[in-house]
């Protein structure tokens, strides 16, 4: 069987980043536990990114798949969600501070903005509501981009939501607070926020030190900061500080981290991804809410698709030269979400119930699908 233990060929499950759609993931998981084709055990290797990190935390703690479940529909039962009242605090002292300057600033610039403003009258419909509200919009962007610049530049804050209530949800998931190193080997993905770093948190040391060493940090006891730093987006969420760095979500750069599983051991390699495959899109963009959904999973394809391909090119020198340092590692082809109007606008942030419940059920049928059909090794012939 081709996900069968084998001491010699360790498996890993690659879990990437997308928000509420980590409960597609869960139901893949049911089913690949459960399965007489898919796993008898916990997989040898973990590698996850923002949603696909606490999944990955999650059953590296030991939780079944009905665990995981439950840890989900409590975040849409109860969300954990607390507004960061100091940005709001801020942001209407700046927006009270351009105004009260406006009559000053506008005295220099009166003709400039009348000219500016005489063409938005004649390009659009002011006596319509939508007229209007381009125009002010136009206005804002060309004759006073400087006061959106100034308010951006005034606010005092960097992020909207606060991650921690999330962390006493981890806590009551996990029973602790904190993971202590197992067989298991889990990777932890993230973006350094002051450099743009990737930094991966594992909890067992890379096999072989190499110059991307430094992207990794070991820790034989995972935190529940180093768990919340890989799902903190930013600018919703704060930076998570971990010892002397600040991280957001790992989504950024890597939300489908197939190079852990690599430097952990990993010789067979499982992803589970929250988006269709190409050309699956199940309808055309008509709303800018498909338009923003689109722009997210065009993002988390591409570094799909990058990591995907320096895999397989990996392989292939791997097989040129022979070198005994390069192993083969076996990539099976991803499992995705069907086209389904499950996993369209609004989804990524959508907790709530109903919606979770029918994307876990989405999960447990799209890994049914992938076992029977083999699974499928993905390669050179077998382009998504």
């Amino acid at each position: 069987m081709p996900l069968s233990p084998d001491p010699q060929r360790p498996l890993s499950l690659v879990l990437s980043g997308g928000g509420a759609r980590g409960a597609f993931q869960v139901g893949v998981w049911k089913t690949l536990r459960e399965h007489p084709s898919g796993f008898r055990d916990v997989p040898d290797v973990l590698s996850g990114t923002s949603a696909g990190a606490l999944n990955g935390a999650l059953i590296a703690a030991g939780l079944s798949p009905d665990d995981l479940l439950a840890f989900w529909l409590d975040l849409a039962d109860n969300p954990p969600v607390v507004a960061n009242e100091s940005f709001f605090q801020s942001l209407g002292q700046e927006l009270q501070r351009l105004l009260r300057q406006e009559p000053l600033r506008a005295l220099g610039r009166r003709e400039r903005e009348v000219r500016i403003l005489g063409g938005l009258l004649a390009k659009h419909r002011w006596y319509r509501e939508s007229g209007r509200l381009a125009m002010l919009l136009e206005f804002l962007l060309t004759a006073r981009f400087d006061s959106i610049s100034q308010l951006l530049a005034g606010i005092q804050s960097t992020y909207l939501f606060s991650t921690e209530p999330v962390r006493e949800r981890l806590a009551k998931a996990i029973g602790a607070r904190e993971l202590r190193s197992t067989r298991v080997k889990l990777a932890i993905n993230t973006v350094d926020a002051r450099t743009g770093s990737v930094i991966r948190i594992v909890n067992h040391r890379p096999e072989k030190l190499t110059s991307a060493s430094k992207h990794y940090r070991y820790e034989p006891v995972i935190s529940l900061d180093m768990i919340l730093a890989s799902a903190s987006i930013p600018l919703l969420f704060n930076p998570v500080r971990v010892g002397d760095l600040d991280l957001w979500d790992g989504g950024l750069l890597v939300n489908s981290p197939m190079a852990p599983a690599v430097a952990l051991g990993a010789h067979r390699i499982v992803p589970v991804l929250v988006t269709m495959g190409p050309g699956q899109a199940s309808q055309p963009m008509t709303t800018l809410g498909h338009a923003i959904e689109r722009l997210a999973d065009t993002f988390l394809e591409n570094a799909y698709n990058t990591d995907r391909k320096l895999l397989l090119d990996r392989n292939a020198i791997a097989a040129q030269h022979g070198d005994p340092d390069l192993r083969q590692v076996e990539l099976f082809r991803a499992i995705r979400p069907p086209p389904s109007g499950h996993f369209d606008a609004g989804s990524y942030l959508y907790f709530e119930r109903g919606a979770m419940l029918a994307m876990y059920e989405e999960g447990r049928q799209a890994a049914r699908t992938w076992l029977e059909r083999g699974p499928l090794r993905d390669g050179r012939n077998l382009e998504e």
